[in-house]
């Protein structure tokens, strides 16, 4: 049994698509039930996803939009400086970029200033705000931010100075006092599409301003801004992102060029395209410096300049990433340690951590435990601890660090995410805290994460013109994320590891020509038997090698029902490293010792919360074995059967041999076996194995007696046979063990464990 990464959700109860509709919009059964595992069958929603219908609101019914614009033209009109007030982020530097050309393109005096991650935080910053004032600026627009900048704004506005938030984020409570806010989710209006990021209200902006003669280049900006900030791809937002692809593919700027030049990248630009290599890349300068550089690419017409900045981006985007991997390994090793004492909650600290990308190594480790996890900076020099935490679906991070508010000096975020910083003193009662609060709040809930199935696939329609046409499907991203495709009753025909540490798994099967790649799980090679039935989820993919082309599957997770019995007696094969060595048992020779708690002697009880049962030693007979899988509940049995040496070929001696061998001890009397023993070996023509073993049955029988190596006959009227003999039956009982679970094929071996587990259960 291979127990499944996830709890697969699987919605067999939802519409289908009518007939008429499958011809119409052209679907192919994959697509179909795709679609259906996704809730969109009627005419409109399939039109609005296999269509090129747009979907694009009119701006001026975005909040304060008239009253926005008016105010930027007066500016322009008056010659008043504008400052353009930004994020670091890659959704922050796109809408900074199309805001600000657009203000030139009106003939604006206009500045851009965007703040730095370490030194002013998120949002508008008091000083810059000032700056900005002392400096003459008469108008301030910010954009992808400043929602929640009441004290700053109120400050500017004060002087005189005229704020303009154009934003995404959530709304709190109360608005800030500006001069006008285009938000689309402002109360006070009705916006037909709540969920645009900040480049989407960008756009929206740079569109009233234009009257609707919006540059195509924006459309390529507001696209990458939308997949990088994982907005949902549905309505407005699919239709910016299917016009921005487009027009990134027809007509690439010189800094996108230049951005896919440094990551070697010469193919079509899809979404994955954004928030693979050009999102992160945008996003490493701010976690790491000024983020103003990433801004200045984007607005690079000419393509040296644009190279010349993409380098330097690419040089950020490699140090954040040799960042990442040295503050992961460090953290991972850490959060094992706390997994292995129980906590529920991992809080990670240490010091000299970057501050800039604690978000992404605690993703990291979330996908590695499934467990809420927060990863600080410890400073001492400033007395505090900061960082960023990610949570699992049942858990809210909001909630979780409300609970230990007072043991924070401030947070925010939402219920997969947050930032914050507390004082070094309080982060054990931290970490303590909230493992307290997850005992209580989830006692009894199940922690493992899930995956929801779009569609259940037949193996037949497997064919690489049906999965080329599910790119009729993209863009693909959040609330309408990649097809999550389930295939059910998979006969393996082999699994091995490949490539170059041995450390992914690829599975071929009986039923068809499609393979499947699972990455990261070569260990899973040596569990997955030739005719085992599987199941599986994942991802559709074309596999092209040499102008071939054909099906690939890229698992996500694989289960099986099948009790698996799994040959390692091999010395070349090594068991692979457990998970979780505490739901393993072993059991060992009763010569042996036991070292841990999850040793057992053949025979013994094994308690049944262990999955898995490794057979490391040879038993002593086949009863001992039995016995065991007598009362065995576990899932996957791995035969190693470990044994200092083989008796098998040996054999047992003939009866004349014994006699002869009785009868020459007896002619001699007595014998020095260091001095004697290699001429009676040769005198009996056997080897001095089996030369000891017949001694021993002697001395068993009470037919010889030995001291220091000395052997002498005893006289006896008492004849005993020499199979009474426990030594003797001790080696016919080993050589049945041998014959039986060394030498026999394996097939036949696991069709006897098998047939003695059926029998039992």
């Amino acid at each position: 049994m291979i127990k499944p990464k996830y709890q697969w959700i699987n919605n067999t109860e939802h519409p289908t698509i009518d007939d008429t509709l499958v011809q119409q919009f052209n679907i192919t059964p994959i697509m179909q039930r795709t679609l259906e595992g996704k809730g969109i069958v009627t005419e409109e929603a399939l039109a609005s996803v296999l269509e090129d219908r747009q979907i694009i609101h009119d701006s001026a019914q975005m909040s304060d939009m008239a009253k926005a614009v008016a105010r930027i033209r007066q500016a322009i009109a008056n010659q008043e400086p504008i400052l353009v007030y930004g994020d670091y982020d890659a959704d922050g530097v796109t809408s900074t970029t199309i805001m600000v050309d657009t203000l030139r393109k009106l003939g604006a005096i206009v500045g851009w200033y965007i703040p730095n991650r370490f030194t002013e935080g998120y949002g508008p910053s008091e000083a810059a705000f000032q700056n900005a004032v002392d400096e003459g600026v008469s108008l301030i627009i910010t954009v992808d931010n400043g929602i929640q900048g009441h004290d700053e704004i109120a400050l500017v506005q004060e002087q005189g100075v005229d704020v303009i938030v154009t934003d995404h984020h959530e709304i709190g409570p109360t608005l800030p006092n500006a001069y006008a806010i285009v938000h689309p989710m402002h109360p006070d209006y009705d916006y037909p599409f709540r969920y645009l990021c900040g480049a989407g209200v960008a756009l929206k902006v740079a569109s009233a301003l234009l009257e609707d003669q919006v540059p195509q280049a924006y459309w390529g900006l507001a696209a990458i801004g939308t997949v990088a900030d994982l907005v949902p791809l549905t309505d407005e937002n699919r239709s910016i992102v299917k016009k921005g692809l487009k027009q990134l593919n027809e007509d690439k700027p010189a800094s996108i060029t230049a951005i896919l030049e440094q990551a070697s990248y010469d193919d079509v630009i899809t979404e994955e395209t954004i928030g693979f290599l050009i999102a992160p890349r945008l996003n490493a300068v701010g976690r790491l410096e000024d983020a103003s550089l990433a801004a200045e690419l984007l607005m690079a017409d000419d393509y040296e300049e644009a190279q010349f900045l993409a380098e330097q981006v690419e040089h950020f985007n490699q140090e954040r990433k040799d960042i990442v991997s040295d503050i992961a390994e460090a953290a991972l090793e850490m959060a094992a340690s706390y997994v292995a004492r129980g906590d529920q909650f991992l809080v990670l600290a240490q010091e000299d951590w970057h501050e800039g990308v604690l978000g992404i190594v605690a993703s990291r480790v979330v996908e590695t435990y499934h467990l809420p996890t927060m990863v600080l900076n410890l400073d001492a020099e400033k007395g505090h601890a900061k960082g960023s935490a990610r949570s699992i679906e049942q858990v809210s991070m909001f909630d979780a660090l409300s609970e230990q508010s007072t043991l924070i000096q401030k947070f925010g975020g939402h219920h997969m995410a947050a930032g914050l910083t507390l004082d070094l003193d309080n982060v054990d009662a931290l970490r303590d805290g909230l493992n307290d609060w997850m005992r209580q709040t989830f006692a009894g809930v199940s922690l493992q994460p899930t995956k929801t199935v779009d569609a259940v696939v037949n193996i037949g329609d497997i064919t690489v013109d049906n999965i080329q046409a599910m790119n009729r499907l993209r863009p693909f991203g959040m609330g309408f994320s990649k097809p999550v495709i389930q295939l059910s009753g998979m006969q393996v025909q082999q699994a091995k590891a490949i490539g170059q540490q041995q450390n992914h798994l690829k599975v071929t099967f009986e039923s068809s020509p499609m393979q499947a790649l699972y990455w990261n799980y070569g260990a899973l090679a040596g569990e997955l038997m030739a005719g085992q039935t599987i199941d599986m989820i994942g991802e559709l993919q074309i596999n092209e090698w040499n102008g071939n082309r054909s099906a690939q599957f890229i698992v996500t997770d694989i289960a099986s029902n099948e009790r698996q019995i799994l040959d390692y007696r091999s010395k070349n094969k090594k068991l692979p490293q457990f998970d979780n060595d505490a739901q393993v048992s072993y059991l060992i020779h009763p010569s042996r010792d036991k070292q841990r708690d999850n040793e057992f002697y053949y025979g013994e009880v094994i308690p049944e919360h262990y999955e898995k049962c490794v057979m490391r030693d040879l038993p002593l007979t086949m009863e001992d074995i039995e016995a065991t899988l007598q009362q065995l509940q576990v899932s996957q049995i791995y035969l190693v059967f470990a044994h200092e040496r083989s008796i098998y070929f040996e054999g047992i001696p003939q009866q004349a041999i014994f006699k002869q061998c009785y009868k020459s001890l007896m002619q001699k009397g007595t014998i020095d076996l260091g001095q004697d023993g290699m001429a009676l070996c040769q005198y009996l023509n056997i080897k001095p194995n089996t030369l000891k073993f017949i001694l021993k049955v002697f001395l068993d029988l009470g037919l010889i007696s030995q001291k220091d190596g000395i052997i002498e006959p005893v006289q006896q009227t008492d004849k005993r046979p020499i199979e009474t003999s426990r030594v003797y039956q001790a080696r016919v009982q080993r050589l049945e063990v041998e014959k039986q679970l060394l030498y026999d094929e394996f097939s036949a071996v696991k069709a006897w464990i098998e047939t003695s587990l059926a029998r039992t259960n």
